[in-house]
């Protein structure tokens, strides 16, 4: 059977700003959303084995690594969202499909890290937490 991988190269990350979405320029690799849920013991007394039932999806974080720059816009904009514990809306936009496949939520900016070496570019690590549901179209 053919392979049906989607190359990550024109995946686009963006923020939505005052009246639109901006994408997050230079983002080298992301990482999630990876969510989970947990687990309820609802073991009792009668039970022969232990039993469980799932509980409230949790849609974890969404991780970025990008090329950052003071001067932009958007950059600014995250450092903004985590000093102002604002809750923003943000959208991955899957380009290798057809037709294209986007992923959209709510969530928090928690950490925005700068670091940078010699004979390096200054880059940022960036944490958002999911808040509520992804929505797929």
């Amino acid at each position: 059977m053919p392979s049906t991988a989607i190359t990550a190269q024109g995946i686009t990350i963006a923020r939505f700003g005052t009246t639109t979405f901006e994408t997050i320029p230079n983002v080298v690799s992301f990482q999630g959303p990876g969510g989970q849920a947990s687990v309820i013991d609802v073991t009792n007394l009668a039970s022969t084995s232990k039993e469980k039932r799932v509980g409230l999806r949790d849609e974890g974080q969404l991780s970025l690594s990008l090329h950052f720059n003071p001067d932009d816009t958007v950059h600014q904009g995250l450092r903004t969202d985590r000093a102002n514990r604002a809750r923003r809306q943000f959208k991955i936009t899957f380009t290798d499909t057809a037709p294209v496949a986007t992923w959209t939520f709510y969530g928090y900016v928690t950490q925005f890290s700068v670091q940078g070496g010699v004979d390096a570019v200054v880059e940022a690590s960036v944490t958002i937490e999911i808040d509520g549901d992804i929505t797929e179209a």
